[in-house]
């Protein structure tokens, strides 16, 4: 996965109306979840702090965790 293209699904998962359509966003692209993803959504937590936007950060900390979760099931 290149850096635009996690960026991009980042974006996608922030923008997802509900519940239920992250799952299927998540579902959709677990196997690309790979390090260059990690690193573009820590650097959007990063970023949404440094905008003084702290409940998207949270989210997007917790959504990430929650993916690392499920990859290691994998």
């Amino acid at each position: 996965m290149t850096g635009q293209e996690a960026l991009q699904l980042v974006r996608q998962m922030l923008k997802a109306a509900s519940e239920e359509e992250l799952e299927q966003i998540v579902s959709l692209n677990l196997s690309r979840l790979d390090g260059t993803f990690f690193n573009v959504l820590n650097q959007s937590v990063e970023q949404l702090r440094r905008e003084q936007k702290p409940e998207i950060a949270d989210a997007l900390q917790r959504l990430g965790d929650r993916l690392v979760r499920m990859r290691t099931l994998i």
